[in-house]
């Protein structure tokens, strides 16, 4: 009781009245600067902590009272309900007949109502006549509450944590930096990092990690946020000896970016309900998914990546900024944050054997355009043009431009109808659908070479350079998966069924990913390289090698694998505790080649690789997993994502390998959901197999 009269004596409020705008408890001006929790005591807890002077927070001045108010607010929920019966009524028959014209209309033509309801730190996006109107309407009836009851209605004070339930976490060990090691992150960010994303506006981000270096406790937690993830980036960008050297030898580079990302996701969860997001906490969650996909937990960042689309659209990223009355330099980050969220969505898609992506079909939201930082104003009022000739955009482009590619369903369709031969027994490939995305090909190539030609005439800097090199090897690659497995120049010799297909085409993504690497590792960009490769490829590399054991595409994939594992340092981070891993595939289907090569009368040397995954392992004799299953079509949805019908169709469902939930999944996570091949598949591809 003593203390609660103690605690009574030091509220701000000294009459004990509580039913007035006028006497009510504020929080204090730093609480609610970092928009964090008071006790509204003086001096409060939070400043007590921190060692800062605690200042009382002043009323906003009150706004004259209309008269009226609650006739205009009656009048107002009138016509709300009149709209909402408007619509509810309208013939059900119209909308089934706009259904079915048959037409598709291109995302550029769609341009329906929209509307923002903005407050402090958020903004929310509505599409549709509907909503677009009700929008309006409530936030009219919005602002006469609040010139009503100015202190009370719709303020920031009353929507406490605690109507929600939600409760911010504490995190006291946060991650410190020197000011210098700080300093040398952001520009590892910035020369390696950036150039390649391009989500964030450098001179104005600048500054806030000088400030929040200086004081990262007055820094505002979304901004905190931010400063973390980049600092993480930094850190899954630095090689090896370059951790140890600018970070120290007491930690792995696994171990700073834990700390980072559990310091990104507290000072996202203190700043508030996941309903208040802004473009800085978009920044900073696209950041964190491309940290977990560096540490390879690419499933877990593909549902992050999830949900940045839903936040992005929830935010109207989805939509030009043009649309909307945004300012030029809004709608021009606005299209760079969205394009990459594209981007990543789709490769993670990819690697998690999804089809599906989340990004919606029909989006109005423009390409970046070419144009350096400098030339960005937060204040500019006049529309931006591209800038013709180099800038920092030119890789960024060039990946905008290959993700409206990949979007295409139908070009990924074609693709995997000729990786796996349809054709013979199985029925004949669409031919409208080979020619679609043949034309698609053809038009992507025609706009790289024309984006090449307009902004990236030379290799002026590494990351032009870096660009450069992005069309040859993916317009070869998509020939390759484009022409049918016949016209092969392999066929009749190391090429003879649809699973040999598949092999030359994994051998040959895995061959571009070791010689892409070294070209980025050059120009000072291997994480990026690191970042978007599957390691899980090598396990399906692997198992063709145990059923080709010997033959000239065999051994150009044993010297791939070397090559990948050297480069990855895939040695170094090898987890021994793994139910099945690649090493372990690897093992056994060198084993086999050693087999058959000793039958053959070949002395074969055993490579260094094998000897150390040996020694690592003490075992080289695991048998990949078997399955009763007889149709061997069904085998191959982990890589190509669909499911196959029994008469050789497919069905568009997505497939992602089970893993066991909690910490740590990956290690117990099974690569195959059932053996690639079984014994009978030479016995013919598309029919059931004999006893």
């Amino acid at each position: 009781m003593e203390t609660g009269s103690i605690a009574g004596a030091s509220r701000r409020r000294t009459d004990g009245g509580v039913g007035t705008p006028s006497n009510r408890v504020l929080s204090c001006a730093n609480c609610r600067r970092r928009k964090i929790l008071c006790n509204k005591d003086i001096p409060c807890a939070n400043c007590i902590k921190n060692n800062v002077t605690c200042v009382p927070s002043k009323p906003a001045p009150s706004r004259p009272r209309l008269k009226s108010t609650a006739r205009d607010i009656q009048e107002r929920l009138a016509k709300c309900e009149a709209l909402l019966q408007e619509h509810v009524a309208v013939d059900d028959s119209s909308q089934i007949r706009s259904g079915q014209g048959g037409t598709t209309t291109s995302s550029n033509d769609i341009a329906p109502a929209s509307s923002e309801t903005i407050g402090e730190s958020a903004r929310t996006h509505a599409d549709g006549d509907l909503w677009v109107t009700l929008n309006d309407e409530i936030c009219k009836m919005k602002n006469l509450m609040e010139q009503d009851q100015p202190e009370v209605a719709f303020s920031e004070e009353n929507a406490s944590d605690d109507f929600t339930g939600y409760k911010p976490l504490r995190f006291t060990n946060c991650p410190t930096l020197d000011p210098i090691t700080a300093f040398k992150l952001w520009q590892i960010y910035l020369e390696r990092v950036n150039p390649l994303l391009k989500i964030i506006h450098a001179p104005t981000v600048q500054p806030l990690i000088v400030s929040t270096t200086a004081d990262i406790e007055s820094t505002p937690l979304d901004q905190q946020a931010l400063v973390y993830s980049i600092f993480g980036l930094a850190v899954l960008a630095l090689r090896s000896d370059e951790i140890t050297n600018m970070l120290g030898a007491e930690k792995q580079r696994d171990d700073f970016l834990q700390e980072f990302l559990t310091a990104v996701s507290v000072s996202l969860a203190q700043f508030g309900s996941p309903g208040r997001y802004n473009m800085v906490v978009l920044q900073a969650q696209i950041h964190t998914s491309i940290i977990l996909m560096g540490q390879c937990n690419k499933h877990a960042a593909w549902v992050l990546s999830g949900t940045l689309v839903r936040i992005a659209m929830s935010m109207g990223y989805h939509r030009d900024g043009t649309h909307l009355s945004l300012s030029p330099f809004e709608t021009e980050m606005r299209r760079r944050i969205w394009w990459q969220i594209v981007f990543f969505d789709i490769k993670l898609g990819i690697d998690s054997g999804l089809t599906h992506s989340s990004v919606p079909e029909h989006f109005d939201t423009k390409s970046p355009l070419n144009l350096n930082d400098a030339d960005l104003f937060p204040d500019a009022t006049d529309p931006l043009v591209h800038k013709e000739g180099p800038t920092e955009m030119a890789f960024v482009i060039v990946i905008s431009r290959v993700s409206a590619y990949l979007l295409d369903k139908k070009a990924r369709q074609a693709m995997e109808a000729n990786i796996f031969g349809h054709g013979g027994d199985r029925g004949s490939i669409d031919a409208s659908l080979l020619n679609h995305n043949r034309l698609l090909v053809q038009q992507l190539d025609a706009d790289l070479v024309d984006i090449e030609r307009r902004f990236i005439p030379s290799a002026a800097s590494k990351v032009h350079a870096a660009a450069l090199g992005i069309r040859p090897h993916l317009i070869r690659r998509l020939h390759d998966m484009m022409h049918p497995m016949q016209e092969s120049p392999d066929w009749g010799t190391d090429v003879l069924s649809p699973r040999d297909s598949l092999f030359k085409l994994i051998l040959s993504s895995c061959e571009n990913a070791s010689n892409s690497y070294d070209s980025m590792d050059r120009w000072g960009f291997a994480w990026y390289i690191r970042l978007h490769f599957n390691f899980d490829i090598l396990a399906s590399l692997a198992t063709f090698l145990f059923h080709s054991p010997a033959n000239s595409l065999a051994n150009r994939g044993w010297a791939v694998l070397e090559s990948l594992y050297a480069k990855h340092s895939l040695l170094d981070t090898h987890r021994p505790n793994a139910a099945v891993t690649p090493s372990q595939f690897i093992l056994k289907a060198f084993g086999e080649r050693e087999r058959v090569l000793a039958e053959m009368g070949e002395i074969v040397d055993v490579p260094e690789l094998i000897a150390t995954l040996r020694q690592m392992n003490q075992l080289h004799t695991l048998t990949p997993p078997t399955s009763t299953n007889a149709n061997p079509w069904t085998a191959v949805e982990w890589i190509s994502g669909d499911f196959m019908h029994d008469d050789g169709t497919q069905r568009s469902e997505g497939f992602m390998p089970q893993a066991d939930a909690g910490e740590g999944f990956s290690e117990r996570y099974e690569f195959w959901p059932g053996a690639l091949w079984n014994a009978e598949w030479g016995q013919g591809y598309g029919g059931s197999t004999s006893d």
